[in-house]
C-alpha cells in the first residue's frame, strides 16, 4: 500500500511499482523499461504528450479511445495513478519499434 501523501503509479504491463511517494514525472518503468508519459487531469492530454514525446501525427481523442479499448499484451496502455483527492492519466508504452508502430496506428 502507498502511504496516505504519497502518489502510487503501477505499471499497467508488468505491474512493477514505478511511484510511490512524490508526483511522478514521465520517465521509464524499472520492471520492463516501457516509457511512461502524461500526468495529466484527462486520458486525451495523457494521449496528446505521448505522440508528442514519440513525433508521431495522430489524433489524441482517437489514440485516448483506443487506449480503453486494447489491452496490456498490446505493449501499450492508459492508467491513473492512485493519490488522495483526485488522479493523473498515464500512458505506457513498451521499448520496441513493433509497439511504437502500433501506437501511431492506434492514432489514425
Amino acid at each position: 500500500m502507498g502511504s496516505l501523501s504519497g502518489v502510487r503509479l503501477d505499471c499497467p504491463l508488468c505491474g512493477a511499482l514505478v511511484n510511490d511517494g512524490d508526483p511522478p514525472e514521465p520517465g521509464h518503468c524499472p520492471g520492463c523499461g516501457a516509457r511512461y508519459i502524461g500526468g495529466t487531469e484527462r486520458p486525451h492530454g495523457a494521449a496528446e504528450a505521448t505522440l508528442q514525446a514519440f513525433g508521431i501525427a495522430g489524433d489524441p481523442d482517437k489514440l485516448a479511445r483506443a487506449l480503453f479499448e486494447v489491452g496490456p499484451e498490446t505493449g501499450v496502455a492508459v492508467t491513473s495513478d492512485r493519490r488522495e483527492g483526485f488522479y493523473a492519466w498515464w500512458v505506457f508504452v513498451a521499448p520496441d519499434e513493433a509497439t511504437h508502430t502500433r501506437l501511431a496506428t492506434l492514432a489514425k
